[in-house]
Formats: C-alpha cells, structure tokens, sequence
C-alpha cells in the first residue's frame, strides 16, 4: 500500500468533468489500496476525490488549516484529519509519509502546491512521483511553459525529470505509485 497525496481544487464552482476524473482518482486509488492524503476539504475536487475513495472502501487522510474548520469546509468522515495553523505546515504534513503525488485542476494553491514539489524534484530533496492528471488539457499551459523552461536551460533536465503527464486517472494512480 503507498500513502498518495493528491493536490486540487477545493472550490465548490468546480466544473463537473474535474470532479468525474478526481472522483476516478479516488476510485483507482481504493481499488489499489492505497491511502488518500489530502488537504482534507469537502467540496470541489478535494470533495470529489474523498467521498470517491471512502465511498470505494478506501482510506483518506487529511491535513486542514483551523481556519478551514470553523468555517465548516472539513470532510467529516476522514479516518484521521490533522488540523494545523498555517498552510507552511499544512503543506509539510501533506508531504509526510508519501510516496507519490498526484496533481489535479486547481487555483493558486494548487499551482504552489504542485510547482514546490516540483522544485523539490529538480534539487533532489526527494525523488518521489509527481503527476499532473491533464484533464480536459487543463495544463497544456503549465507543460509547455515548463518545456520552455528546459529549452532555455533554466532546467537542470528535462521536465518529465520534474513530473510526468496523463489523462487517465487510473494511469495517474500507477505512475505516483512507481517511484
């Protein structure tokens, strides 16, 4: 079993064909036994991915800020949610203890989420799974900035060094879990 962080939206506008591919995230991931770690918010792709996990059988951890409970935003049926105070430690303890990630359509926070590890891929502070669910070319911007990037040499590789691509959930599911 491997512990999976997926990173993604949380906002209740999300469109649907997003929400289908997190909530096939979180099939593929009960399926395969592993554990969910995620941010721990109940709408969105955040909201999506969990119900879809532990609506399958699966297992989900969740990393939340105090502010995001009060608010009443928590997923109320994780099996273990860590409430932090600051999204500095939300972030580390959402990278605690995984084997992989998995990145999913998202706002800002995704994006910062997503680009960190990365970074932490590029200077080797670890060498787990990074994988960018593409759905319905959400990242086709992201991607090719990135390959800009390593052209102009502002890449200590190639991207696929950083993260790799797919459209398929289940495929995503595989690749996090291959490191």
């Amino acid at each position: 079993m491997a512990a999976i962080t997926v990173f993604c939206s949380s906002s209740p506008r999300t469109p649907s064909v997003y929400l289908e591919d997190a909530a096939a995230v979180g099939r593929s991931l009960a399926a395969c036994g592993h554990l969910l770690v995620t941010g721990a918010g109940n709408t969105g792709c955040m909201g999506a991915v969990t119900d879809a996990c532990l609506a399958a059988g699966g297992r989900a951890r969740g990393v939340i800020l105090q502010k995001f409970v009060d608010e009443g935003l928590h997923h109320p049926e994780l099996e273990e949610m860590l409430v932090v105070a600051a999204m500095r430690e939300r972030k580390e303890r959402l990278g605690e203890a995984v084997d992989g990630y998995i990145v999913l359509p998202g706002g800002p926070g995704t994006w910062e989420e997503f680009w960190e590890v990365a970074v932490e891929r590029q200077i080797e502070t670890h060498r787990r799974p990074v994988v960018v669910l593409n759905t319905a070319g959400f990242y086709h911007h992201f991607i090719a900035q990135a390959a800009r990037a390593a052209d102009e040499g502002f890449l200590y590789g190639p991207v696929s060094a950083l993260f790799s691509v797919t459209t398929d959930p289940a495929e995503a599911v595989r690749m996090a879990t291959a490191g």
